[in-house]
């Protein structure tokens, strides 16, 4: 196959100088050097990986020869192996997920660590950001990370294991403090002496907690003013029954963490129907649905989400739903529907008012929200007055902002007269005189022509299907 396209190497794929990830077009591509090529080839082949693969736990890789990437041989003439992985429809990051995607992904984290250590061979990265959700489906993205086993060696990516899946999970399960805010500002995970402070003593007593953070975070102070007890440690064989059983334990102690946080005030949200009559309830879903068979999009983004009510009803025709909502509770339960009945729906945890920035190494290494699309269609129901009076965003800012990310619109406008807005208002001094249709309308035209418009029966709201000019 001939290369058309220059390759760009991907942002996020540089720390491993054994391995790496560029683009070709719509082409994934992974090279290997030195003897890292080889012995990825011979994990390729390996029955106990292509189980792995089969069962969707590790994205497909395929071998590729000179002939089948060219210009990647050219770019990179020291590489000893190639190989191409399927291209993921939405990438998303460990402090976007809510605690059972988390711990869904460290689950997976674990189990490929069993399967490859049983195989002779070591995951040898533990970090959260070489998972990945199709959907609702954790998926394992980094190849590069197998590799043969040393006797002795023991499992080195402990450390960064806890920090990036264990200590979040542990310091909302049992600090009662969310985890992504923390980890969206510490990009290389939670560092084990801070959750140390954060943790109340009943959960430092914790046999779990006490090994994975009381313990680790006394070690890793004496280390650091002992080089010698340092180098002796790490020249230390480890038996494999001791990794088997660190490995053990992590599993056990991950699926036994409690869920502290089930419901919230908007968990609720969708169930609460006394501000929709039935008709109205009923006018809305079809709308939205007639909309969207019609557009079948590939990718469709439901903004404000809640519980996921409207994004399971866009998975029936949509290829990809990625579903925002900041209430973490709500995308938790939203997860655990999806994983049943729509793993097309990939949830998300994201504060719109706030939504991910580029960040990381050069600001490149992880990608704003803004960056990963723009979707083909994106909803936004019941959501404008919540960024206009509760955030402060002018409506044109609002429009300007949501013809950056969708290329058509399903959005719900919800006057000033109307009981939830009427809510918002009891906390705050009414300063919102431009907040009317009129006003919502005329910011719409810069951006977006109205292909219909429609009254929600029994209620003062509206619903656009907005088309983006140009």
């Amino acid at each position: 196959m001939v290369v058309s396209t220059p390759l760009a190497f991907e942002p996020s794929s540089f720390r491993d100088p054994s391995s790496g990830v560029v683009l070709d077009g719509d082409r994934v591509l992974r090279y290997a050097v030195g003897e890292a090529g080889p012995a990825l080839a011979g994990v390729l082949a390996a029955p106990w990986f292509s189980a792995l693969i089969a069962e969707e736990k590790v994205e497909r890789t395929t071998p590729l020869a000179r002939e089948d990437a060219p210009g990647l041989y050219r770019a990179l003439p020291g590489i000893t192996a190639a190989f191409e992985h399927p291209r993921l429809p939405f990438i998303s990051y460990p402090y976007e997920w809510s605690f059972e995607m988390l711990r869904a992904a460290a689950l997976l984290q674990l189990e490929l660590v069993e399967a490859s250590f049983a195989n002779g061979h070591m995951v040898k990265d533990a970090t959260s950001y070489n998972v990945q959700f199709r959907g609702a489906r954790p998926t394992f993205i980094d190849f590069g990370s197998f590799e043969p086993y040393a006797a002795g060696e023991g499992w080195r990516a402990y450390g960064q294991f806890c920090r990036l899946f264990l200590n979040p999970l542990y310091l909302q399960a049992y600090g009662g403090v969310p985890f992504q805010p923390w980890l969206r500002s510490a990009i290389d995970g939670l560092d084990t002496e801070v959750v140390r402070r954060l943790l109340p003593l009943r959960a430092k007593l914790r046999p779990s907690v006490f090994v994975d953070v009381v313990l680790q975070s006394m070690l890793t102070r004496r280390f650091a003013a002992n080089e010698q007890a340092l180098r002796s440690a790490r020249e230390r064989a480890i038996p494999d029954t001791a990794v088997r059983g660190m490995v053990s334990r992590a599993r056990k102690t991950v699926e036994k963490l409690p869920r502290r946080k089930r419901r919230s005030a908007w968990s609720g949200y969708e169930d609460d129907r006394a501000h929709y009559s039935p008709a109205a309830v009923a006018f809305r879903e079809r709308f939205v649905a007639e909309v969207v068979d019609r557009a079948r999009p590939s990718m469709l983004w439901d903004l404000g989400c809640n519980t996921g009510r409207f994004s399971l009803l866009a998975a029936k025709t949509a290829q990809h739903v990625v579903a925002i909502d900041g209430d973490e509770a709500s995308i938790d339960l939203l997860f655990e529907r999806a994983r049943e009945a729509a793993p097309n729906v990939h949830p998300l945890v994201m504060d719109l008012l706030n939504p991910s920035p580029n960040q990381g190494w050069a600001q490149a290494e992880r990608q704003g929200l803004a960056e990963r699309g723009p979707a083909d269609v994106v909803l936004a129901l019941a959501l404008v007055h919540h960024i206009a009076i509760s955030g402060n965003v002018p409506l044109p800012r609002f429009a300007a902002w949501l013809a950056s990310v969708g290329r058509s619109a399903i959005v719900e406008f919800v006057p000033k007269a109307d009981p939830m807005v009427q809510r918002l208002l009891l906390t705050r001094k009414d300063v919102y005189g431009g907040y009317t249709i009129e006003a919502f309308e005329s910011a719409l035209a810069e951006h977006w022509i109205i292909a219909e418009r429609a009254a929600v029966p029994d209620t003062s709201r509206v619903l656009y299907h907005l088309e983006r000019h140009g």
